[in-house]
């Protein structure tokens, strides 16, 4: 079984060094997102100095450090055309980025990941295809709701007369003639 020292130690001896392993350091949330923050400011001030990254004119959604502080996942707005080339002058400046945060932060950088943020090629796709669609005849201008909410202008809808009874609009009428 465990022999040790020509002794034999047994099953709980194994036990026990497996459940050692390796410590590893877990952040709570609220220093997560604090070392989210400061990396941030550190990126943009990084990429903001250097000449060849300045050129591109990133724009930086977010960054999000990992529980374990392993890796810092930079996430930066994708344009659509031109991605490609910002993608790979990423990765040859990864390195240096990183080395220039270290520089800055006082602590060893984790390491960089770049994501593409496609959600602004996503929503102008979308207003693309909702500026295209037929919606068939106009169905707003069919109900009444759609002049409240102010969608339709007012002189645009018919307005229903009231069914008002006949022996209301009489009395009203005898009680205009007695005014005048």
């Amino acid at each position: 079984m465990g022999m040790r020292y020509g002794i034999d130690m047994g099953l709980e001896d194994r036990l026990l060094l497996v459940s050692l392993g390796t410590k590893q350091r877990r952040l709570d949330d609220k220093k997560v997102k604090q070392l989210s923050r400061i990396m941030e400011e550190r990126i943009a001030e990084v990429i903001g100095t250097d000449e060849t990254l300045g050129k591109l004119q990133l724009q930086i959604t977010r960054v999000l450090v990992d529980r374990g502080f392993t890796q810092v996942s930079v996430h930066w707005m994708c344009r659509g055309e031109g991605d490609v080339e910002i993608i790979d002058i990423l990765e040859q400046a990864k390195h240096q980025i990183k080395r220039r945060i270290s520089e800055s932060i006082g602590v060893t950088c984790p390491e960089l990941k770049f994501i593409g943020d496609k959600s602004l090629l996503m929503e102008q796709e979308m207003d693309k295809l909702f500026r295209e669609a037929d919606y068939g005849t106009d169905y707003r201008s069919l109900s009444r709701s759609a002049s409240v909410l102010g969608n339709v202008n007012e002189a645009d809808t018919i307005v229903k007369k009231r069914n008002i009874p006949k022996w209301l609009t009489e009395i009203r009428e005898k009680a205009r003639i007695d005014e005048s």
